[in-house]
């Protein structure tokens, strides 16, 4: 098999994801510390970390072999984070601003008494980091579950910061379809590099037969990349690791652009990008 590839221009861990693993590594340096829950939802980053030092607990035990802990990039909720520093814990607190701007979003919008809605995945720990700051909320998947919530006067939504706009606006058109009485307040928390993303995707489809996504197939950014792919007619793979790419997937494909969702690591794009390469010098 030949392959052409060639990559997004934006792709991968974005600004804020960056500056959140820099200092978790400059951490690191000083010993061992204690993550509460997985790191990112991508089994790739979290193998990483685990070899750099960062031990594995749970947000919901308040206790850690190590004084200092880890809030996780998708964030926790406020009563969570307040609870493990009573324990005399240290935070080391990596939520990503963008989860954070959700966060206060949804909050300001209980303060003005609208039904709390976040658009999202409910097994998602972004999520439910999300919607945990306020009373009430309900995690929203799809334009079907939208049409289906009771009457409020007032509804306030936000969104998982790593879904597509498509979706976003899909589920708030079907909210005013169902309730037009009602008075809505939409913001739109998506993540800009997660649209940069979505943007080089297209780009990249100009020339591409298929596209590789690096990361897990159910994580948010990745699912965005997924569908903005087979949206513009290009079959699309998420592949979390070299180990899991198998080139006879792409038998009759020639040309294949690679991306890759927000939290896969870089080295699993370059080991991507080097399986292909050597199946097509072999």
């Amino acid at each position: 098999m030949r392959f052409e590839i060639r990559r997004a221009h934006t792709a991968g861990h974005g600004d804020e994801t960056r500056a959140a693993l820099a200092r978790l590594d400059a951490r690191l340096k000083r010993g061992p510390v204690t993550l509460l829950g997985p790191l990112a939802p991508d089994p790739a980053l979290c193998e990483l970390y685990r070899r750099r030092g960062a031990l594995e607990g749970s947000a919901g035990e308040y206790r850690a072999p190590t004084h200092t802990v880890v809030v996780p990039l998708h964030g926790l909720p406020r009563d969570c984070r307040r609870r493990w520093k009573e324990a005399g814990h240290e935070l080391l607190d990596l939520t990503l601003p963008a989860v954070r701007r959700a966060q206060t979003s949804l909050n300001l919008l209980t303060l003005e008494h609208c039904k709390p809605l976040v658009i999202g995945s409910r097994d998602d720990a972004e999520s439910a980091a999300i919607s945990g700051e306020a009373k009430g909320a309900i995690v929203v998947e799809d334009g079907d579950q939208a049409s289906q919530l009771p009457f409020a006067p007032k509804f306030g939504l936000v969104c998982q910061t790593g879904i597509s706009r498509r979706l976003a606006n899909g589920v708030a058109e079907a909210l005013r379809l169902q309730h037009p009485d009602s008075r809505m307040v939409f913001l739109d928390t998506t993540a800009p590099a997660n649209s940069e993303r979505v943007r080089s995707v297209e780009a990249l489809s100009r020339w591409s037969e298929a596209i590789i996504v690096a990361g897990e197939a159910r994580e948010a950014s990745v699912r965005t990349l997924i569908e903005a792919s087979r949206r513009l007619g290009l079959p699309a793979f998420a592949i979390p690791d070299v180990a899991s790419l198998d080139p006879k997937d792409f038998a009759g494909i020639s040309r294949i652009g690679i991306t890759a969702g927000e939290f896969s690591p870089d080295a699993v794009t370059e080991g991507l990008v080097a399986r292909l390469e050597t199946e097509s010098a072999g």
